[in-house]
């Protein structure tokens, strides 16, 4: 798949009271035609400034940002409009004119754009049913919830048909029942528009919902990057691993393996870390049918990614020696990281320990 969007060893330096400050240090990064992908990070690790690279509206110090084949690195502001009428944003705090009506807002890039009457009300009337508000055409902004104030920022940023659209912690300031609809009405713009969308986040539920691909930004620096499903599986950098660690249940510390050991005495704990989940059902069920190893999980959990699920899980096994090892080998190779998983350990040898 051609990537639409392509930085290339780019840098971003401000000049400030206080000295230079790095937002992108040598970020080399592809966006693919026709994907959602997530670009995520804390706060300051320079993720508005790539959408600002992206859209224009900031030059990079070095390295270039190519958008659908053409390097935008030093345009001008007028070089630079017919590229934002093909780029969509979103915001955080929605940015609408709370002295318009909605009809007024999702219309008001199409005005600019010299849209005649008759094309603006039939794509804004268009736009209005395509996010479930042209009962709320006549209304105004403070009249509506944040779930219907996003609607209407998402209408007006696909106003002008875009190819692209950036969603800029666009889901940050909305409940979790509001964000899921926000996120399924994002998909669907991917899904039926062909649009390919851009999600910047802090939050890895909003990766795990969405995203096919995922980019994971930490003080200025690209840290990791790749298909969600292989970077949840295969989560190499620390700050990945903490943001995963927020949604999926992690391998047990010092404490909680003294706990299973505890609780499972003369049992072999086997950690089966960041396995499918359909692949781990048919390991249990080959598991079972195998008489002489009985099986408990005993710590873990599981997520829904978008083409899956993905799982995290000790399980304490007991039986005849040859046999426990030969199910915990078993186990460990279905496992998405199996060469570097803990292997089996004993009871007794962890109190020895």
């Amino acid at each position: 798949m051609s990537a639409i969007i392509r930085l290339d060893r780019v840098a971003k330096t401000f000049a400030t009271r206080s000295g230079p400050v790095h937002a992108l240090d040598d970020v080399t990064l592809d966006f693919h035609d026709g994907e959602i992908s997530a670009v995520i990070g804390q706060s300051g690790a320079g993720k508005s400034t790539l959408v600002r690279l992206i859209n224009g509206l900031e030059q990079p110090t070095s390295g270039t940002v190519t958008v659908k084949g053409t390097d935008i690195s030093r345009f001008s502001e007028r070089q630079l409009r017919p590229l934002r009428g093909d780029i969509g944003m979103i915001f955080q705090q929605f940015n609408l004119f709370n002295s318009r009506t909605v009809y007024d807002n999702v219309g008001y890039p199409l005005k600019l754009a010299g849209w005649s009457g008759t094309e603006t009300r039939a794509r804004v009337t268009e736009l209005l049913s395509f996010v479930g508000l042209t009962e709320r055409a006549w209304t105004y902004p403070d009249q509506l919830s944040g779930g219907q104030k996003q609607r209407v920022g998402i209408a007006r940023a696909l106003a002008r048909r875009p190819s692209i659209l950036l969603a800029d912690e666009s889901t940050s300031a909305l409940d979790p029942e509001t964000t899921a609809d926000v996120l399924a009405l994002l998909r669907r713009i991917n899904a039926e528009l062909g649009v390919t969308v851009i999600v910047i986040t802090h939050e890895m539920e909003v990766v795990r919902s969405i995203a096919d691909r995922v980019a994971v930004l930490e003080h200025g620096r690209l840290i990791e990057t790749g298909p969600t499903r292989e970077i949840f599986a295969h989560p190499t950098a620390e700050t990945t691993q903490r943001f995963l660690s927020t949604i999926i249940g992690q391998h047990p510390d010092a404490a909680e393996v003294d706990r299973l050991h505890r609780q499972n005495p003369g049992a072999t704990l086997v950690d089966v870390p960041s396995v499918d989940a359909a692949a781990f059902g048919a390991a249990l069920a080959e598991l079972g049918r195998h008489q002489k190893v009985a099986f408990r999980i005993v710590h873990g959990g599981v997520i829904e990614i978008r083409d899956g699920a993905l799982g995290n899980y000790t399980l304490a096994l007991t039986g005849p020696p040859e046999d426990v090892a030969a199910a915990a080998r078993r186990l460990t190779a279905i496992s998405g990281d199996a060469a570097s998983a803990p292997g089996p350990q004993s009871t007794d040898n962890q109190k020895e320990a």
